[in-house]
Order: C-alpha cells, then sequence, then structure tokens
C-alpha cells in the first residue's frame, strides 16, 4: 500500500469516527425532544442561523482569525448542542408554564454547566474534534452577555468565544419566535427590534449589525422549519 493509499485510508477512518460521534452525540441531544414538542425544530432553526450568521460574518470580512470553512462548517454542527445540558433540569422547571422562582432559576441557570462537563467528557476521549470543542464553547457560554450580565461566567465583550456570542443571537431570536409554555410567540419585526436594542448589553454590536442586514434570512428559516 502506497503512502498516498494509507494516508486516504486514515482520512476515511477519522471522518468515520467523527460522522459516529456527531450522530452519536445528536442522538442524545433529540432525546430532550419528548419533553417539549418544538425542541426538534428549534434545534435545527438554530443551527441554520447559528451557520448563516458565520457565513456573514465571513463574506464581511468580520473576525478573519476565527472565521474560516472549518469554522462555518463545525458551527452548524456544535450547535445543536447548546442546550445538552438541559436533559439535566427537571421537567417540573422545563416545562413550568409560569414565571420560575429564583431557585428554579438557579436550577435552570445549571445547564449550561451541565452540558459543558458532558461535552467535556466525550472531549477527553476525542479531543481532536474541533465541534466538539466548539460543542462546549457553545454550551458553556451562550447565555453570557456582551455587558458581562450574564451566567454563569459574568464573561464580557471578546472574553466571550465568538461561537457562544452567534448562539446567544441565535436562540433569543428563536426563543422570541416560539411560543412556548410560558409564552406566546412574537413577530419577526418585533423580534428584530428587541435584538437591536441589545446591541452593546446583551449581544455582540458586530453580530447585531451583520443580523439586522440579513435578517429577512433568519426570517426565512424561521417560516421554512416551523411548517
Amino acid at each position: 500500500m502506497s503512502n498516498e493509499d494509507l494516508n486516504g485510508l486514515v482520512q476515511d477512518k477519522v471522518k468515520e469516527v467523527s460522522s459516529s460521534l456527531i450522530a452519536t452525540i445528536h442522538a442524545l441531544v433529540k432525546s430532550t425532544e419528548p419533553r417539549d414538542d418544538d425542541t426538534g425544530a428549534h434545534i435545527e432553526r438554530t443551527a441554520r442561523y447559528c451557520r448563516l450568521m458565520a457565513e456573514k460574518l465571513r463574506e464581511a470580512g468580520l473576525f478573519e482569525d476565527k472565521v474560516n470553512e472549518e469554522f462555518i462548517e463545525n458551527i452548524g454542527i456544535a450547535a445543536p448542542l447548546h442546550d445538552i445540558g438541559k436533559v439535566g433540569v427537571p421537567d417540573s422547571i422545563l416545562l413550568k408554564p409560569g414565571r420560575l422562582t429564583d431557585d428554579e432559576y438557579e436550577k435552570m441557570k445549571t445547564h449550561v454547566v451541565k452540558g459543558y462537563g458532558t461535552l467535556a467528557s466525550v472531549d477527553s476521549l476525542h479531543h481532536e474534534n474541533a465541534f466538539l470543542r466548539l460543542g462546549m464553547e457553545i454550551s458553556r457560554y451562550h447565555h453570557e452577555k456582551w455587558d458581562g450580565s450574564g451566567y454563569m461566567s459574568e464573561l464580557s465583550h471578546e472574553d466571550i468565544p465568538l461561537s457562544a456570542r452567534i448562539m446567544a443571537l441565535a436562540d433569543v431570536y428563536d426563543a422570541l419566535r416560539s411560543k412556548r409554555v410560558y409564552k406566546g410567540a412574537i413577530s419577526h419585526e418585533k423580534t428584530v427590534s428587541i435584538i437591536k436594542e441589545g446591541r452593546e448589553n446583551h449581544f455582540d454590536p458586530q453580530l447585531v449589525d451583520i443580523f439586522v442586514e440579513h435578517n429577512s434570512l433568519f426570517n426565512d428559516i424561521f417560516e421554512e422549519l416551523s411548517n
């Protein structure tokens, strides 16, 4: 067997292992679906939003040191892992139709730590998977805010990984658009207005600007994957 053939075989095996790992983790994410009928659609939509945002950042020449083809591909794969830690949150909290108590809210917030811990345990066995590292960042930090008022690490500005900053905006957009047991859905126009208001406090201002410029594409994704 030539070196070229051997290299090809190794690459095929790497892809095979990566695909198997992706399928396994996504199956775990999908296991939350019976707890919330919209979970599957939310997972698919937010993955599409994140990939779209990354593509538009590259087109705009922003974050050139981070946003390349690999990043764009991996964030689309990793985004569904953002709420994997909710598997460890009781249904009485996840599906509560009213406002959470302070104690319930504190328990809800721990999903970012639980998710990160789950992915970190997998990463210890598959530490070369770039998408898994993005998944860890997204899971742990997607509730951080640009001004440092988020949870649970209270990071701010560029200290928050770019992947998590993108996920934060995508997650809020979809949450606002969607009907939940504790809230009704709101319009695309109102959602865009709310996200614009969150510029420089909740969200990275550059991401907000890109979102506003291409907001109709976010609406297209929501409409496509909500029917």
